[in-house]
């Protein structure tokens, strides 16, 4: 999981969002790999630590010829509704395709439709797969989410241009290593009496992830549904770090990261930012290993 936190996204591959991700996203989650090894914390953990892949995972991305370091470009994963099942990934890479699709007819036995011109490989019970060209590949639960996803990718539908969210690709610096969209959180998750009031009064969402000084700046925006509710959104929070800040004997090594949040209220916005220290993040690679 850490590793996949700090898979990156950059400014240029904005372009893969604009063209395949539907219109109908209600959130999108975008990761480049690219970008991620031009950092320091890719020198210090995967150059100097060389951390390793699992035994199997590893023989099979052999037997398929991916190298990951070298052969994966980017990850998105959008939805169009709440749910796993409705999430569309799409992956962009160098891919054997010869053999990644031999190796799945030998291992999954695998129903193979036409759609169009696009073959799509049916295993699993309901795991979809396609490669729509020589360098995306396309995984989904659901064969309409497929059909549709497919439909985006060749220009059939209309793409993320025509989402709400597209706009705020434009808050996205450039030297971003993770982003993460979402519309209206409250009524993505469903609104009841029990949901914390975080969620309750949310609108739309933009999760940063960056490099800044050798550590991960972390940054959350939340639009709320009035500036009376961020400002309130902003008090629950400050206090429940402040509480934090007062037991200090059970921050052990978390006191830094505690002691770098800040919380703050903008009219109807509300803002996080955390720093992560890289030797932080490279002791608990240390301890996964």
């Amino acid at each position: 999981m850490l590793t996949l936190t700090f898979f990156t996204a950059q400014a240029p591959a904005y372009e893969l969002q604009k063209k395949y991700v539907a219109s109908e996203a209600k959130w999108l989650i975008h990761l480049d790999f690219k970008a991620l090894m031009k950092t320091k914390l890719w020198d210090n953990v995967y150059r100097e630590k060389k951390t390793k892949i699992n035994h199997r995972n590893d023989r099979i991305l052999k037997e398929v010829s991916f190298d990951v370091m070298k052969d994966l470009y980017s990850v998105s994963v959008y939805g169009v509704d709440k749910g796993d099942k409705n999430a569309v990934v799409l992956i962009n890479g160098n891919f054997n395709k010869a053999k990644i699709i031999q190796k799945l007819k030998d291992e999954e036995k695998p129903e193979i439709k036409k759609y169009g011109k696009i073959a799509v490989y049916h295993w699993d019970h309901d795991d979809y797969g396609a490669f729509v060209g020589d360098g995306l590949l396309v995984i989904t639960h659901s064969r309409i989410n497929m059909e549709y996803a497919i439909d985006v990718i060749m220009g059939k539908k209309e793409g993320f241009k025509g989402s709400p969210l597209f706009k705020r690709l434009n808050e996205v610096p450039g030297d971003a290593i993770l982003f993460a969209l979402a519309g209206d959180l409250s009524k993505m998750i469903g609104k009841n009496h029990k949901m914390p009031m975080m969620i309750d009064k949310s609108k739309m969402a933009l999760f940063l992830a960056m490099e800044r000084n050798n550590d991960m700046r972390l940054s959350l925006k939340l639009h709320t549904e009035s500036s009376e509710a961020a400002k309130n959104l902003m008090q629950i929070g400050n206090g429940l770090l402040a509480l934090a800040r007062m037991n200090n004997g059970e921050l052990d090594g978390n006191k830094k990261l505690i002691e770098s949040i800040n919380i703050s209220a903008d009219k109807n916005i509300v803002s996080a930012y955390m720093f992560i220290p890289s030797e932080f993040i490279l002791d608990k690679v240390d301890r996964h290993n």
